[in-house]
């Protein structure tokens, strides 16, 4: 539960965004950046001991780069990438869905298959869609977004961090979706 709440705590990267223009946020973005992969380096050679953060980390996680600097990474490259809508709402979708479905799937969850639940499935589809439509785009789009964005939360495995995967295929499809 932690570690969905750290996650939720990645919204600051889109917020920032939103708030200013691409220049400001493509620094403080690449400021995060440079601290996470010092800081990662450093706690993967044991040099660092983060008890907390270790204590919430995936098992994978514990001998390569977390979570946390796939979602750096992906912010940086959404925003550098897409136009401000897109990236932002691509990077909601990653920080609010996906720690929400994850939490509402292991809760209520009862139907499994590939490793999730229905339900949180459903969950990540339904926030996501209701983002997109807070950003404006059309329902058509918003439907189809969410959809390839949960496909993409479902089907994403080691080696491809979901982090890293969600918010650039999703940013890639609004992209193209757009432009029909």
């Amino acid at each position: 539960m932690l570690r969905k709440l750290f996650h939720l705590a990645g919204i600051v990267i889109p917020v920032i965004y939103l708030l200013t223009d691409k220049q400001t946020a493509l620094i403080v973005t690449a400021g995060v950046l440079v601290i996470d992969i010092i800081l990662e380096a450093l706690r993967i050679k044991g040099i660092l001991k983060l008890p907390f953060i270790e204590q919430n980390m995936k098992k994978q996680e514990r001998r390569r780069m977390s979570g946390s600097f796939f979602y750096v990474i992906s912010s940086f490259i959404a925003m550098a990438l897409f136009e401000k809508n897109i990236a932002i709402s691509s990077l909601f979708i990653l920080s609010i869905s996906d720690p929400l479905s994850s939490v509402l799937g292991s809760r209520f969850g009862r139907i499994r298959f590939l490793g999730k639940s229905l339900e949180g499935t459903l969950v990540f589809f339904f926030s996501s869609f209701f983002i997109l439509l807070a950003f404006s785009f059309t329902i058509p789009i918003a439907v189809a977004g969410a959809t390839i964005a949960s496909l993409t939360e479902l089907f994403s495995s080691w080696p491809v961090d979901d982090n890293l995967s969600i918010p650039l295929v999703t940013a890639l499809a609004l992209t193209l979706l757009t432009r029909l």
